[in-house]
């Protein structure tokens, strides 16, 4: 059985378990974590982040795939003390976001290969901590021409290692069609890519194209927000999917990530189970009820996400 990399080193991918395809452990957005740490209570933000995933751990969750970049504010030591105390296997990504470091706009498409694979096969900074996926990212507008660049890396950085991409994609413009594209263009192996946050559209003709190229799909961003697809929509795109038969390509997950915590603010109080619950106790049930079976549940909840990570149907 191969081994997935996780903050706490190499685990056989036999025991990865439950698993959620597009989850954060912490954000910092503008990286304001690493910029402005005075601003956040350090000891309440990882008391807390310890208490949900421990909270998820409880409540069946064994593995999240954590799609935190460096322009996301990453924080391997953070993330590698949180998996520790909570249980819960975390995959740590290498690669890019949508703010693309002004660094990358110029730089050889190799040398922004080379930094991602130098990520997968030695580590993360200098924790040792090695990247189990590839993240990327292009949202509303579609595929900037930095963006494209971090695509054909990321591309070229899975061909040289084997390590996954993941993406954030903007469904209602179709924007994954053009990522694939260009995967397609630098001769990336389909079967090791997923394209993520598309159960934001209920466009099933268009997420089956995506399907035909060989890819997977995160159907994640459960329970919706505002000015996007409830959980009940989402859930019927991921059951219309099932019944055309791609229930083997379908990994569900969340986008959710704790919030830092203020200075100055109290320690959170929950109001009910920890989002990182909230598809293994309100959406598959809910599939369940609509008719999905156990059998297609284990298969997205935990089959795909292992074959996802490590390229073996075994």
């Amino acid at each position: 059985m191969a081994t997935v990399e996780t903050v706490l080193g190499p685990v056989d991918a036999s025991k990865l378990g439950v698993t959620l395809s597009h989850e954060h452990v912490l954000v910092g957005m503008g990286e304001d974590n690493r910029h402005y740490p005075w601003l956040y209570d350090w000891d309440l933000t990882k008391a807390n982040a310890i208490r949900e995933l421990s909270e998820a751990k409880a409540g069946g969750v064994d593995t999240v795939i954590d799609l935190t970049t460096p322009d996301l504010g990453r924080d391997v030591q953070f993330v590698r003390e949180v998996s520790r105390a909570s249980g819960v296997n975390v995959v740590m990504a290498t690669g890019i976001w949508r703010d693309v470091p002004r660094s990358f706009w110029a730089r050889d498409l190799d040398e922004i290969a080379s930094i991602f694979v130098r990520e997968i096969r030695v580590g993360i900074e200098d924790t040792g901590v090695k990247a189990g996926a590839i993240k990327v990212a292009n949202d509303l507008g579609g595929v900037t021409p930095e963006g494209e660049r971090v695509l054909r890396g990321a591309a070229r950085a899975l061909k040289q290692t084997g390590c996954p991409i993941s993406t954030h994609h903007w469904a209602p413009e179709q924007v994954g069609a053009r990522q694939v594209e260009i995967f397609r263009e630098e001769g990336a192996p389909m079967e090791r890519i997923c394209i993520g946050h598309s159960a934001d559209t209920d466009d099933v003709a268009y997420l089956e194209s995506l399907l035909r190229t060989g890819v997977y799909l995160s159907m994640d961003r459960y329970p919706g927000a505002a000015g996007r697809p409830p959980w009940e929509t989402r859930n019927a795109t991921v059951k219309a999917l099932i019944d055309r038969g791609w229930v083997g390509r379908l990994m569900l997950g969340h986008d959710y990530a704790p919030a830092p915590v203020r200075v100055g603010t109290p320690a959170p109080q929950p109001s009910g189970p920890t989002r990182y619950l909230f598809v293994s106790t309100v959406a598959i049930p809910a599939l369940r009820a609509a008719g999905v079976s156990e059998a297609d549940i284990h298969t997205m909840m935990v089959e795909v996400p292992r074959r996802f990570l490590t390229g073996s149907a075994d």
